[in-house]
Parts: C-alpha cells; structure tokens; sequence
C-alpha cells in the first residue's frame, strides 16, 4: 500500500523538482532559438524560417509546466481582497475554500479541453506549414502539464483547504507560499 509519505514525496519534492527541470530543460533551447534567429536575422540577414515551427515546442513546455508550477507553490495570479477584508481566520478560510473549488472548476474544464485537444491531434496528426514539424509535441503540454500537472494542485490545494475547514488540520505543504499567504 502507498503511504501518505509517498504521497508527500511525490506531490512536494519529486514532482516540483521534476517540474523545474522541465521549465529549465525548455527554457535552454528556447532561448537559443531565439537568440540564433535573432542573430541571423538582423546580423546575417538570413532568417531561417523554420525557427518559430520549432521554438513552440519548448515555448509551451516551459509556459504550461510554469502554470503548473504555480499551481504548487500557490504563486498564481490572484486578487488578495478577502484575505484585506476578512479579518476572521476561519471566514478567510472559508472564502479561500470556496474560491479554490471555482478554480478548481476551471482547472478540470482546462485538463477536459487539453484531453481532448490532446485526443484530437492524436487522431489527425496535424502539422507546421514548413517543416510539417507534429504540433502533438508542444500542444501535448496543454494536457500533460497544464491540465493534468495543474489540476493535481488544484486539486490538492482544495483537499488541504477542506482538511483544514471541516476537519481542523495543518496544512499540508508547509514549503513555498503554503497558506495563500
């Protein structure tokens, strides 16, 4: 049987480092991309065509694993006005509890359209104009790291908030930002 230990491992140390190496693993060839196009083009006058066909790939790894990468570490854009005009800790745990099972809402719409969008490029294979480059290879990141990476800590963050609200126990991650603080 797996452990919560497991578990805890998995959710707050494996896969955040996973997660990381990801971003930085897309972020190298992404910028030399870049700086290779940039440099050809407007020193060499040559642009290459092919480069932004490629520079997608590691472009929407590196944007959809941030997404899910602040989805962990609760640095998420959001609006702090409950936590300014509820002075009450257990109401603020409540308007918090209540605003991560809308976001978590919309994260399982998101990880239901990257499944299928995933599913659909699957099935008809479409391609880049020029190198006829599979857009599988970035598109695939809306669902395996948006959705499915996102979602999980969505997911998790609602699972902690209730643990908290109904059942009165700490928080789970007491690593970066736990709290929404």
């Amino acid at each position: 049987m797996i452990g919560s230990s497991f578990l805890e491992r998995l959710l707050f140390r494996w896969l955040p480092i996973f997660m990381r190496a990801l971003m930085i693993a897309s972020a190298v060839p992404l910028i030399l991309l870049i700086f290779a196009q940039v440099w050809l083009r407007y020193v060499f006058q040559l642009p290459l065509l092919w480069v932004e066909e490629v520079a997608i790939t590691p472009a929407f790894w590196m944007y959809m694993t941030g997404a899910a990468y602040a989805a962990y570490d609760k640095s998420h854009i959001k609006v702090g006005v409950i936590d300014v005009a509820v002075k009450d800790p257990r109401r603020r745990l409540i308007w918090r509890f209540i605003g991560s099972v809308v976001t978590l809402g919309f994260a399982t719409l998101f990880f239901i359209w990257g499944f299928n969008f995933f599913m659909q490029d699957l099935a008809f294979g479409p391609q880049t104009a020029t190198l006829r480059y599979p857009l599988i290879y970035a598109r695939s990141s809306f669902f395996l790291s948006a959705g499915v990476l996102g979602g999980l800590y969505f997911l998790v963050d609602t699972v902690d908030l209730a643990r908290q609200l109904f059942w009165h126990k700490a928080p789970l991650n007491t690593g970066l930002n736990a709290g929404g603080e």
